[in-house]
């Protein structure tokens, strides 16, 4: 891979071993994170299909510098799965990776065959206060996100395994990973999202509330709505038995 737009020649990515003939599963991290926020899932789905999860420009094994805009991820994680020979596949993206799945839909729709997005949105406004608490106090904003972004039943050994996994990306590619969030706008494309698609929100969610999940399934044809009550943003590790169980029942339908 050339180092144009970030990507590298080598992948970062936590892989399961592949089989023959098997569905295929690629996870995409959220703002701020690396691949290690799947590993559970790569783990978990890969008894029954081949999984991958991608570290995307700017952290874990990809390394490089990261990008501002969604499609940009997107297209780095198009040719990461060409390079891998890993397509088509489902893509499965939670909030930032929520909108690099829908940049791989409507840019490649050849490698896409599914698309499971959680905790975001057709627009993912970030406030202003966000950058600025990147930008003066890393660790104090991990901290206050640790305190908003869950449901308030979450274990708090959750909450610190998450912390390390978003502590150990530098500033500036969260703060891009952000920008790439606010930039972010396919409303005006939805209807071209051609293929079967599970919406999955926390009804605690405080960082993309119900209501952008909501403006997804209205306006994706082929689209199906999954509530979760309680939860918060990261519904795979507050809810993993339901989480599972929800997009293994997604998965056979395809």
């Amino acid at each position: 891979m050339s180092k144009r737009g970030g990507a590298q020649s080598t992948i970062g990515r936590l892989m399961g071993e592949r089989q023959n003939g098997r569905k295929r599963m690629v996870f995409i991290h959220s703002a701020g994170a690396t691949s290690r926020l799947w590993e559970d899932e790569v783990a978990y789905f890969n008894t029954w299909y081949d999984t991958l999860a991608l570290d995307l420009p700017g952290r874990g094994g990809t390394g490089g510098e990261g990008e501002t805009d969604a499609f940009a991820y997107g297209d780095f994680a198009a040719r990461a799965m060409r390079e891998l020979d890993f397509f088509p596949a489902v893509i499965v993206g939670l909030s930032m990776g929520g909108a690099v799945a829908q940049a791989l839909s409507l840019s490649h729709p050849d490698l896409v065959t599914g698309l499971v997005l959680m905790g975001t949105g057709a627009k993912m406004p970030v406030a202003s206060a966000i950058f600025a608490g990147i930008e003066k106090d890393y660790d104090a904003f991990l901290d206050m996100s640790g305190s908003v972004a869950y449901g308030p039943d979450t274990d708090r050994e959750v909450i610190e395994r998450y912390r390390k996994i978003f502590a150990a990306v530098e500033p500036q590619v969260t703060s891009g990973d952000y920008t790439a969030c606010n930039t972010f706008d396919s409303r005006g494309r939805l209807d071209e999202i051609g293929v079967p698609t599970l919406i999955i929100s926390g009804d605690k969610d405080n960082l993309m509330a119900m209501k952008f999940s909501t403006y997804l399934n209205e306006h994706v044809g082929d689209s199906e709505l999954e509530i979760f009550p309680g939860a918060g943003h990261f519904v795979m590790a507050e809810e993993p038995t339901e989480f599972r169980r929800v997009v293994r029942r997604f998965m056979e339908k395809l």
